[in-house]
């Protein structure tokens, strides 16, 4: 796994969101020093917490990860394609 694109993304995404890594942290039970480490690859964040901080930063795991993938774009194409099976057959309002 790439650490540093990790850490990367975390923050890139925590700061999308206006947090501080001490907000971060509040939300991940964790400290803002540990977060801290995490986004500058100085600190191994086990898999339990890389999903908290996906959850609260309301990422998946994958955007997270997704520069560790050789194909990123596959695994954004396969959630797309599978969202839009899932509302094929949903009925239109106004339709019978």
């Amino acid at each position: 796994m790439d650490y540093i694109a990790l850490g990367k993304n975390v923050k890139k995404f925590r700061l999308m969101r206006n947090m501080r890594q001490k907000d971060l942290a509040e939300l991940c039970d964790s400290s803002d020093s540990y977060i801290g480490h995490i986004e500058n690859a100085r600190g191994i964040p086990s898999l339990e917490m890389v999903v908290k901080i996906a959850n609260a930063l309301e990422v998946t795991v994958d955007q997270l990860l997704s520069d560790s993938y050789k194909n990123p774009e596959v695994i954004y194409l396969r959630e797309i394609a599978e969202r839009i099976e899932s509302l094929r057959f949903l009925p239109c309002k106004g339709y019978t």
